[in-house]
């Protein structure tokens, strides 16, 4: 019974040492508004965090992650007029779209995706990028790329969504962000 106390104590000891010590070389995360863009709006409810500032569209996010600096931004959104190629149209959907914009303010190359820009709902619902193309309003968005350092890539992202409702807002969230960054979508 002794050694198991002892065991126990020894064990419980280096869990506390690796858990104290970990928050040290974990890489650093922040999101700040870029200086030279307007005003954010308030959050849309439901927001994920009241401490996550929500950003109208045309405004830049700065973004650090770990070692990684860039920016982003959602320039436009359109949910009306979209009209995809013969065959896509399909009944009681319609398609809507971000124009987005990330670049790489670091050295150091990242992947880029549309898969990391949904679209956010007022009941929760969560619409992730098609994979379709043809017909959809250029530039696409690409489907995947390195990001050198320096770099910039901008485009479209589109999403086949309801006739009914409007998105709230357009969500960027990448694999190692912890809280996604928002840009509000005006109401129709």
């Amino acid at each position: 019974m002794r050694t198991r106390t002892t065991t126990l104590a020894i064990c419980l000891l280096l869990a506390g040492a690796s858990v104290g010590c970990s928050g040290d070389s974990e890489p650093k995360q922040a999101v700040a508004k870029a200086t030279t863009t307007k005003t954010a709006s308030p959050a849309p409810s439901p927001s994920p965090s009241p401490s996550q500032e929500t950003f109208k569209l045309g405004d830049t996010a700065d973004i650090t992650l770990g070692g990684r600096k860039l920016t982003a931004t959602v320039a436009a959104f359109r949910d009306r007029g979209i009209s995809a190629g013969p065959g896509l149209d399909t009944e009681g959907r319609k398609w809507a779209l971000a124009e987005v914009k990330v670049c790489n303010r670091g050295a150091e190359a990242f992947p880029v995706t549309p898969f990391a820009w949904t679209l956010a709902y007022a009941d929760g619902v969560r619409v992730e990028p098609t994979h379709v193309s043809d017909g959809l309003p250029e530039p696409l968005y690409p489907l995947e790329t390195q990001l050198k350092g320096g770099d910039c890539v901008r485009g479209n992202i589109t999403y086949e969504v309801s006739l009914k409702g409007r998105a709230e807002r357009v969500v960027y969230s990448p694999q190692d962000l912890d809280e996604p960054v928002e840009w509000a979508v005006p109401k129709a």
